[in-house]
């Protein structure tokens, strides 16, 4: 038995086994050089804790405001026992890894600094709290198995498969008991493709390759918003247009279409679904290309007479009603501006504009889409184009941003680009792939960098151009 009441400094601990007397960390440190058993006394954490070797909790916490615990041990961790550890502040800095058989809860933040969780049980998964944040995800840092959420809102599960970092998004407005997500490399399983999901067009194929548990520990109301790349993404459809993608959920034997509300490539990007109530294995899937109400061939924008000119061409149209023309200026809120009817079925070339006579008013990039809307309301996005208002300086224009984890991002500045680097709030350079596009924008691959707040610094022949980017 071990007792270290009112704890205010610092203490080590050398295989500290058990304490079953009273430790309270009021706003010191507990440094345990080994194993850090709780039995049946009283522990409080105000401070912050580190624990080398395994932790085992069978003594019955209250959720903290305060304390941090770090695991930051050179052989694998494990996280056992009867009782949840609660703790403010989590992490994890162990290049071995942690393994929970017991649920951690982190009512603040998690960072992953270095290591992977791995957390196959579903009794015990990695608990975020409410209002916490996970910092410091990448493919080397990550949790291999169940994440818990708690509370509404928009939620990004740090989660992968030990190799890889493969998040999903889930936005709720319930969540009775907290959501549970789970990333699977391999096949959810075969079923029908029924006209029973949040859209009437069924589904012609999924993902086999890869899926998420998706499921609530009550009830819960939300949408999912299923991100693809380069990993575990089988070519499941012969189109070359991203609207065909789909949010894929299985479900009573049949692969149900919930929603195909796209943003990215053919290659990468992420597909929101509609509104739903009812959770399972969710992946990515495609509809035929023949269900979308427009063949979009082109959109393009140029400035005239300091006015925006909007361009498109449709290859082909099937029960079109009308175009929606989109602006914005932060690339995330969208505003309908204009609508211009559709010829509505066509399958020979159409040509359409628009005239945007606001753009020389605005004093910052302009982003513009449209929106393709069937009879029956069914609806596909283009990709965005933006536009620098006339006499506007040199800028950089980056899209999106904020952007997802591992996709990537195209930055113009109105006049080609040489180099780019990405450095974090300190300065510190960050390591990403960049291409140049044939219009002079470059786009910037964020595999592996972490969500947080970046600086972009771009070379160019009139000198350097600074914007920030959003990781998320």
């Amino acid at each position: 038995m071990a007792v270290l009441a009112g704890l205010g400094g610092t203490a080590a601990a050398q295989g500290l086994t058990t304490v079953n007397g009273t430790v309270a960390v009021r706003g010191g440190i507990l440094q345990v050089k080994g194993n850090l058993q709780l039995g049946g006394g009283s522990f409080t954490n105000d401070g912050n804790v580190f624990v080398s070797g395994n932790l085992v909790n069978n003594q019955a916490m209250a959720e903290t405001g305060t304390g941090a615990l770090t695991l930051d041990g050179t052989g694998t961790q494990t996280v056992s026992g009867t009782q949840t550890y609660f703790t403010r502040l989590l992490t994890v800095n162990n290049p071995a890894g942690i393994v929970l058989d017991n649920s951690i809860k982190a009512g603040g933040r998690v960072d992953l600094l270095n290591g992977i969780v791995e957390a196959t049980n579903d009794l015990a998964p990695l608990v975020i709290g409410d209002t916490a944040s996970v910092l410091g995800v990448s493919d080397a840092n990550h949790v291999d198995g169940y994440v818990m959420k708690t509370g509404t809102g928009s939620f990004t599960y740090p989660v992968g498969d030990g190799a890889r970092y493969q998040p999903v998004t889930v936005e709720l407005t319930d969540n009775s008991a907290g959501m549970s997500v789970r990333y699977l490399a391999g096949d959810a399983g075969t079923g029908t493709f029924t006209t029973t999901g949040g859209s009437n067009i069924a589904l012609e194929a999924y993902n086999n390759e890869e899926y998420w548990d998706i499921a609530p520990k009550g009830t819960a109301t939300g949408k999912v918003i299923i991100t693809y790349d380069d990993y575990k993404n089988p070519t499941i459809t012969p189109s070359e247009d991203p609207d065909v993608f789909s949010v894929a959920h299985l479900t009573g034997g049949n692969w149900l279409n919930e929603g195909n509300h796209v943003t990215g490539t053919i290659s990468s990007g992420s597909v929101m679904s509609e509104v739903i109530s009812a959770w399972s294995p969710f992946t990515l899937g495609a509809i035929p290309e023949t269900q979308l109400p427009v063949t979009l061939i082109s959109f393009n924008a140029k400035v005239v007479e300091n006015n925006a000119q909007l361009e498109w061409q449709t290859a082909s149209e099937d029960n079109a009603a009308h175009f929606d023309i989109e602006r914005s200026l932060d690339a995330r809120s969208f505003q309908k501006i204009g609508e211009v009817t559709a010829t509505g079925n066509s399958n020979t070339p159409q040509r359409y504009n628009f005239t945007d006579h606001s753009l020389g008013n605005q004093l910052q990039t302009v982003y513009y889409r449209l929106r393709s809307v069937d009879w029956d309301g069914t609806y596909s996005l283009s990709k965005t184009v933006s536009l620098r208002p006339p006499g506007l300086s040199h800028y950089a224009g980056v899209y999106p941003n904020p952007a997802l984890k591992g996709s990537t991002v195209t930055v113009s500045t109105g006049i080609p680009v040489g180099k780019v680097n990405l450095c974090d709030m300190l300065g510190r350079p960050v390591a990403v792939g960049t291409s140049s596009l044939p219009d002079g924008s470059v786009r910037v691959n964020l595999d592996g960098v972490a969500s947080g707040l970046y600086l972009l610094k771009l070379t160019t022949s009139q000198g350097v151009v600074n914007s920030k980017l959003v990781v998320e």
